[in-house]
């Protein structure tokens, strides 16, 4: 997720009794469930959900959803239930497990349904829904994410924004970063809407617009945007295929910034390794930015090459290699602050060494008012303490590491882990191998401290 304006200023101006097997089910979007330890509420550890297949109709009119998503979940455990979170808004219409209606229950936001499952047994959901969707109220310190989920505009376009949770405003999901999945998304609207998803655009059927993922997916990096956007066309290194999707009005100032992104991305592949997807792209929303996967999200007052930066390198940091839990999103936005100031730093702004001068004067500040890095207030997600802090961290792992060293580092930790969760002691342990050095009291230091800590 991209910082909230204020800080840009700051430094860069059924029942049944057994579950029937999915025949030849695919380990792809195989996961590790656990429970979040900052929004415990979200989230299932129980189960993992292996592939989303969502098919959406969207109504600007009525701002009406109707969808139908069949899911292939796994049990982590035995058990007697699914429960999947899914927004009060939305009504259910019908449920079936393994092609048999059976009757769940939707208190709250969570769809429960009786299923007894051997631990490892795996089975096909299917839910059909429709309604209206309502973000959900958060709470949180942030503007753009004190509402999360996907909300609508009086002329009937529509968005998502839900990190670290609300995805299950739209679909019924797993909501939890822990456990990724892979995605087919149709979305069915207007002749003159167009519709924007996660992953690769795979063309259109009528006004049906089709995405694929064959990389897992978090929930949060998921995405829905319908609007009356014109689709422009871009090649990205070795070829990939990119889509801008710009609203009416759109093109004359911010083609020019969206054009950059192929050369944003070979500057990232220089120093990161190969882009870890088959697609990329860029689309405008109303609110905030997002690391989105395959396709960033960006509202107009975000729409800056630098911000572009800062969401590609979230591919990378986040997208192909995910945190955990919540605990962790400093793994998230520290790298991709550094490379949004490393990327502006070669392109016109102020030298590296500003942009952090800047952010240690700041951290000290930001420690007190939202709490250390690695133990953040939970009503303060996203605040610039896990963006600058982490960021200066990782710039003191580079002047020990020297820079082949480092960024060869960073190579192999996303190269090694793509499609994975990750968390502080896997990534302590596995830097502390890689490079034969002890970098466990850094990283507690940065992460932990009450104060900014002093310059190696």
């Amino acid at each position: 997720m991209t910082y909230y304006r204020g800080a840009v200023h700051s430094i860069i101006s059924l029942l049944l009794t057994a579950a029937v097997a999915v025949p030849g089910a695919p380990d792809k979007g195989l996961s590790e469930p656990v429970a979040d330890p900052v929004y415990p509420a979200y989230g299932n550890p129980a189960i993992d959900v292996l592939h989303y297949g969502l098919k959406l109709d969207w109504k600007p009119s009525k701002r009406l959803l109707t969808g139908t998503a069949r899911l292939t979940v796994r049990a982590v455990k035995k058990i007697d239930k699914i429960s999947l979170d899914f927004g009060r808004a939305l009504r259910v219409d019908g449920v079936t497990v393994a092609g048999k209606t059976v009757k769940a229950r939707h208190p709250g936001d969570h769809l429960v349904i009786p299923l007894v499952m051997a631990a490892d047994e795996r089975v096909e959901v299917s839910v059909r829904y429709h309604g209206v969707p309502k973000p959900v109220r958060t709470g949180q310190y942030r503007s753009d994410t004190s509402k999360l989920g996907l909300r609508s505009a009086a002329d009937g376009s529509a968005w998502a924004l839900q990190e670290p949770y609300g995805a299950f405003t739209w679909f019924p999901v797993n909501d939890h970063p822990s456990d990724e999945a892979r995605y087919d998304v149709a979305v069915t609207v207007p002749r003159g809407w167009a519709a924007v998803a996660h992953g690769r655009f795979e063309g259109r059927k009528g006004n049906t617009y089709l995405w694929r993922s064959t990389e897992s997916v978090a929930s949060y990096v998921t995405l829905l945007a319908v609007d009356r956007y014109q689709r422009f066309d871009a090649k990205g290194p070795r070829g990939i295929p990119i889509t801008y999707w710009l609203r009416r009005g759109d093109r004359k100032e911010y083609l020019p910034v969206v054009r950059q992104t192929p050369a944003i991305l070979r500057w990232l592949e220089k120093r990161l390794g190969p882009y870890p997807f088959n697609s990329a792209g860029v689309v405008v929303t109303s609110d905030s930015g997002m690391e989105t996967q395959q396709m960033v999200t960006l509202a107009p007052e975000f729409l800056t090459a630098n911000v572009v930066a800062h969401e590609m390198a979230h591919q990378w940091f986040g997208d192909a290699v995910t945190p955990r839990t919540w605990r962790d999103v400093w793994l998230n936005e520290g790298f991709a602050m550094y490379f949004e100031w490393a990327w502006y730093a070669d392109h016109g702004g102020s030298k590296l060494e500003s942009y952090l001068r800047d952010a240690r004067a700041l951290d000290g500040r930001l420690r007190n008012q939202f709490g250390p890095p690695g133990h953040y207030q939970a009503s303060a997600f996203g605040a610039s303490n896990v963006y600058y802090g982490p960021a200066v961290m990782l710039h003191e792992i580079r002047k020990r590491l020297g820079d082949e060293r480092f960024f060869a580092t960073l190579r192999a930790w996303v190269q090694e882990h793509k499609g994975t969760t990750q968390d502080r002691a896997s990534f302590v342990k596995w830097l502390n191998e890689r490079t034969g050095d002890d970098f466990t009291a850094l990283v507690d230091d940065w992460l932990d401290s009450p104060t900014t800590p002093t310059a190696q």
